[in-house]
């Protein structure tokens, strides 16, 4: 224990001569007055007493002690709460299971700090025997528990769990930053039932229209060998029969994958299921059938590409959006450009206008009709013919030099969405016009300029939603050089791939004028995955807004009704409903601005998800290695109770004891004021009774 000061030690004896003095120059001439000199000096020395210790308050003084206290391990009990968990407790009564548990996480308390957890698609922070969760992700888990509690002296962890997991990666393939012991309970039938499932459905989830699709199905079988299976694909759009084919199971882990090969004739979403036949003593019927859903889209879109003059960007440009087989792209050098301008929903300009080729006819034409454009400025660009001929970008240059701009993604952008975990701040830098930039109405910028090591405010890729199309403008060339670093980190080009194809869709989409509008980004959805609503409303002016509330109906096959209020954002609205459980719905938004009103409506599916289902054997094998690789041991259900004592004689989990600095301020001793007051009352009612007042 001790002291510090906010100033040096010598104060003290300042904060003393204050007292000192005080004394003296208020007690010099009246010792006489006092009826006895003890009473002199003891009021002389508690005013002395108390303005020092005042004065001494005002150098901050601060106690600081070292205080240790015990602090008890603490145990985390992780449930596994997942659908498969059902099919573990046919052998195992659930309702004694859970009671053994309760009364394991009473024992343990008595001893430790315990931490409930319930597992599944995430990690819930409560106890849960409910077996609903749709899929299993341990490796999560435990990672996030560990994280968690890594300041709470966790020592030991006991996972209860049929060791199936079907998301995330293999719980013992990852090293974690863990120094206790793992126990693990044995959920579950590790015994090799009679089963034939759909393993696995893989199809695009897009298609368009008069392209032929393929639907692959994984098939399984497990002890059926001499049984013979038919798989079956039915259209529910054509309500018929469009593959079958008969299986002869040769082994008792069985295993082939079957192609169907479906044309896709009609637009729209195209339902198909997937079934096996069942097998005699098979007990497990939910995973025969398998669901997907195909979306048919009649939309083809041509892109023109127009540059100056041969450039790698170009190349670059048509490698990246030739991704996307709804695109065909055109490339022309523009003093070829002869195009029929109308034929294309997005023209892409490179380097022009520039002083040899102004691209005004083009521009005009694209005005004209309605068609976006995207302008890619560069060393060649006429900026002067630029500024003229868009209002998204005004670009006040100075000379003809070049800055080495690299891109900086603005997390308030919200036309379109990106992959944020796309790290563009590492892409190489593009080499972009110097000079002043001021952005134009109805903008959003999606990456800045970083000069250096400084982020401006300056645009590098911005779009303009105009009423006549919309207007992209990226102000930097050298988009092969990012490619290129791209394949060399990752060895694809996914990350600038991105940015270019979203880009292209949002710039190229068909335009609508309706003032009021509303979307999703697709039309099937699984349980599992949130569901996000976007709405835009303009005003007379073409201008987002939003100030009237919009409200969202969603309807679902049974007519019952989930009622939103829009969440406002930027300019428009947008809000994320979470999941919906798997059926057909309807939805419909609707709002109000200046007496007029407006509405939109749309369908969407959620497809149920059966993966718990597909594989219900136990894998022990998993939840010995994992108590083995940390210290811990794997048990039976029916050995529950004994885990209390084996934790107890882990000679690793054991109470610390935990030393912490405290620092208390002197100035916040209420007693201490007190005290000061006493004495200051003691001294006047003395000096009253003599006189002295």
């Amino acid at each position: 224990m001790n002291f510090s000061l906010s100033y040096p030690s010598w104060f003290v004896l300042v904060c003393l001569a204050t007292g000192l003095l005080f004394a003296f120059f208020l007690y010099r001439k009246i010792k006489n007055r006092f009826p006895s000199p003890i009473i002199y000096y003891s009021l002389a020395f508690i005013r002395f007493l108390v303005i020092s210790i005042l004065a001494f308050l005002l150098l901050s003084p601060v106690l600081k002690y070292l205080q240790n206290r015990e602090e008890k391990p603490t145990i985390a009990f992780i449930q596994d709460n997942t659908a498969s968990q059902k099919f573990g407790f046919k052998k195992t009564d659930s309702s004694t299971y859970r009671k053994d548990v309760l009364n394991l996480i009473d024992e343990l308390k008595k001893d430790y700090n315990v931490k409930e957890f319930s597992m599944g698609n995430q990690l819930s922070d409560s106890l849960k025997f409910k077996y609903n969760e749709q899929s299993t992700d341990i490796s999560s888990a435990l990672e996030l528990v560990m994280t968690t509690l890594e300041s709470d002296n966790l020592g030991g962890i006991i996972l209860a769990s049929d060791g199936i997991y079907n998301k995330g990666a293999s719980p013992v393939s990852v090293t974690y930053p863990y120094k206790g012991a793992i126990y693990t309970i044995g959920l579950g039938d590790t015994n090799v039932q009679k089963d034939a499932l759909v393993a696995r459905v893989f199809a695009n989830k897009v298609v368009y229209l008069g392209d032929q699709f393929a639907i692959r199905s994984d098939i399984a079988a497990y002890a059926c060998k001499g049984s013979q299976i038919s798989v079956t694909v039915f259209s529910h759009n054509a309500n018929r029969v469009i593959s079958s084919q008969n299986l002869q199971v040769s082994d008792d882990r069985y295993s082939k994958s079957i192609e169907t090969i479906v044309d896709a004739k009609s637009a729209g979403v195209q339902h198909f299921t997937i079934t096996v036949s069942k097998v005699e003593g098979e007990q497990n019927l939910a995973n025969n059938t398998q669901e997907v859903y195909v979306e048919v889209i009649d939309s083809k879109e041509n892109v023109l590409i127009v540059a100056n003059a041969p450039h790698p960007d170009v190349f670059a440009m048509r490698d990246a959006l030739s991704k996307n087989k709804n695109y065909k792209i055109d490339v022309m050098t523009a003093d070829k450009a002869n195009a029929k301008i109308g034929d294309y929903n997005l023209i892409i300009l490179h380097n022009l206008p520039s002083v040899n080729y102004n691209a005004s006819s083009i521009i005009d034409q694209a005005k004209k009709i309605g068609i976006s454009v995207w302008y890619i400025t560069g060393s060649q660009t006429a900026i002067t013919a630029f500024n003229q001929d868009q209002d998204a970008l005004q670009i006040t240059s100075r000379g003809l030099s070049a800055n080495d701009a690299q891109g900086v993604l603005n997390p308030n952008f919200s036309y379109f969405t990106v992959n944020a975990v796309n790290n563009i701040s590492s892409l190489p830098p593009l080499s972009a016009p110097f000079g002043e930039y001021k952005t134009g109405p109805n903008t959003q910028v999606l990456m800045n300029q970083k000069l250096g090591g400084v982020t401006t405010q300056y645009p590098l890729f911005l779009v303009q939603q105009n009423l006549n199309g919309r207007v992209g403008v990226l102000t930097g060339e050298g988009i092969w050089r990012w490619r290129l670093y791209d394949y060399n980190q990752h060895k694809n080009h996914d990350l600038v791939d991105d940015y270019l194809l979203k880009t292209a869709q949002y710039l190229s989409v068909k335009h609508d004028k309706k003032q009021f509008r509303t979307s999703i980004a697709k039309t099937v959805y699984s349980e599992s995955e949130p569901i996000t609503f976007d709405a835009e409303l303009y005003n007379e002016n073409y201008e987002l807004i939003n100030t009237p509330d919009v409200n969202l109906v969603i309807l679902d096959s049974a007519n019952k009704k989930y009622q939103y209020t829009m969440n406002k954002n930027g300019n428009s609205y947008s809000l994320n409903i979470g999941n919906l459980g798997a059926g057909k719905y309807t939805y419909a938004t609707s709002t109000s601005f200046n007496g007029q009103n407006y509405s939109a409506t749309g369908n969407l599916i959620v497809v149920a998800q059966n993966i718990e289902e597909v594989n219900t054997t136990a894998d022990f094998g998993i939840l010995n290695q994992l108590a083995k690789n940390y210290g811990g041991e794997f048990v039976y259900p029916s050995q529950i109770a004994s885990l209390k004592e084996k934790i107890k004689n882990n000679a690793s989990i054991k109470t610390i004891l935990r030393s912490t600095v405290n620092t208390d301020p002197l100035i916040d001793w209420k007693w201490l004021f007190a005290l000061l007051l006493a004495l200051l009352s003691i001294e006047w009612f003395v000096r009253k009774r003599s006189g002295n007042y």
